[in-house]
């Protein structure tokens, strides 16, 4: 199918042509710059948060760059025009009201906790940049294709060695936090969305070596980590449901399935350094599964289960049943220690391991039904146009609808058993997914009649006219 490229009109005149010329330059570098900072959150994980000068870090100065860039935006106020920002601004103003009067007492603190709905400026910035230039959506797509090879290949090198080098890794002069910092939950989530970019078909053909290589990182990490598994199966499921003999999901299960033969018959032990005493075998792998479905008979992995379920009830009590029903304990107060459940000797851990916990107990019932509605609305719109891309049979914009709720899915999932959006590495991937479904909502919506999302025959992803 040949593809043409948009033309986005221009008024009059040299000077008004080098101005928008200049504009949908910077709008365009802007979001080279956020794929190659998100790779860096994704390879490097809480380490690469700590890249820049203090205070301003790598994601701070590129949220405050973004802003920039939003306001250079031709027409940037539609974007408050459109429904499904409606939620979305609703809950920053209520995050804002419950985090500007513990300002005061707890400084920079009451900052880094209210990222976990500041960091949502990055959905505003991006869902505007796509809805001025519309293809930008594709190179959006063409980055995240360049994204998977990268990903695949430097993971496993720097989680090895962040796991030989030990209490010998290098630091941050400014911070005692290792230069790069691998949690193993936040890399099967990005093996989630790969995952479903390549059974989608956006990604064009797909090597058998690296669906191997997505297969072992997988194996790996899951051994470690059980909410990231549990977000990897999530999307596995989905992507059997939604393309059932597709070839990475049939490679995948061949390998799994001889994988798991091959450790039960040899009795296989690999001992993970650093893995809290848990290894490659196949006893591991029915403990990890019997801990998610209920009793595991591993003390670790159960009591940090029930660890999480006290903390989680008690703050149900105080909040839904409590004095705090309304304004929950503010973006300020560090809830561990507060309610009891600190567990590191330097009281880094500051919320549940739980994001809608840390919006119940931070900003009460009102935010926490805000932040539902705002993921609700979300996930709704996501599932109306996926559906309606089906049934008028565009299947790319369906396969992109498909990705981006799968992604969704896994960073939300992961998130509601660890500390995830609450941080750089997860918030800013979250909410820049959430902002690309917005923008690719907005698009369809508005241009879905003049315009269709093509792949080339080089599989390259291209926004071209009907």
């Amino acid at each position: 199918m040949s593809a043409v490229v948009i033309d986005i009109s221009r008024p009059a005149g040299d000077r008004a042509v080098a101005d928008v010329d200049a504009r949908e330059r910077f709008g365009s570098g802007y979001l080279k710059w956020l794929g190659l900072v998100l790779l860096g959150y994704a390879i490097g994980g809480r380490g690469f948060a700590y890249f820049g000068i203090p205070p301003l870090f790598v994601g701070e100065i590129t949220l405050l760059v973004g802003l920039y860039a939003y306001l250079r935006c031709r027409h940037w106020s539609s974007v408050w025009e459109e429904p499904q920002f409606w939620p979305l601004i609703a809950l920053c103003g209520w995050g804002l009201f419950r985090t500007l009067p513990y300002l005061g007492t707890y400084g920079i603190d009451a900052v880094r906790d209210a990222v976990v709905w500041g960091y949502s400026i990055y959905a505003f910035v991006i869902a505007a940049l796509l809805m001025e230039c519309p293809k930008r959506l594709t190179t959006f797509i063409g980055r995240y294709r360049k994204f998977v090879p990268y990903f695949l290949l430097l993971t496993p090198v720097v989680f090895s060695i962040y796991r030989l080098l030990g209490q010998t890794r290098p630091e941050w002069p400014w911070a005692s936090v290792p230069v790069f910092q691998v949690k193993e939950g936040d890399v099967l989530v990005h093996l989630s969305g790969v995952l479903a970019f390549w059974v989608c078909g956006l990604a064009g053909r797909t090597s058998w070596r690296f669906v191997l290589i997505l297969t072992i990182n997988a194996a790996v990490m899951g051994v470690i980590d059980r909410a990231g598994m549990v977000a990897l199966g999530l999307v596995f499921s989905m992507c059997l449901l939604f393309k059932p003999m597709h070839s990475v999901a049939v490679r995948m299960i061949g390998t799994v399935a001889i994988c798991i033969a091959v450790l039960w018959v040899t009795d296989l032990r690999i001992p993970i350094v650093g893995g809290k005493g848990r290894e490659v075998s196949f006893d591991q792998i029915v403990t990890n599964v019997g801990s998610v479905l209920g009793d595991s008979g591993s003390d670790g992995l159960d009591s940090t289960k029930e660890w999480r379920l006290d903390w989680w009830k008690d703050i149900v009590n105080y909040t839904v049943h409590g004095k705090y029903f309304w304004t929950g304990k503010g973006f300020g107060i560090n809830i561990a220690d507060d309610d009891g459940y600190q567990v590191l000797s330097d009281n880094s851990l500051r919320n549940p391991h739980d994001v809608h916990m840390t919006f119940l107990a931070r900003s009460g019932v009102p935010g926490a039904a805000l932040w539902a509605l705002t993921q609700a609305t979300w996930a709704i719109g996501m599932i109306a146009h996926f559906l309606r891309a089906r049934f008028l049979r565009r299947d790319n914009w369906a396969a992109l609808f498909f990705f981006l709720f799968c992604y969704w899915s896994a960073l939300l999932l992961n998130g509601s058993f660890d500390v995830f959006i609450e941080g750089p590495p997860g918030g800013i991937w979250f909410w820049s997914v959430y902002g690309t479904g917005l923008g690719a909502m907005c698009i369809y919506r508005r241009d879905s009649d003049a315009f269709t999302l093509t792949v080339d025959d080089d599989s390259q992803p291209k926004l071209a006219a009907s």
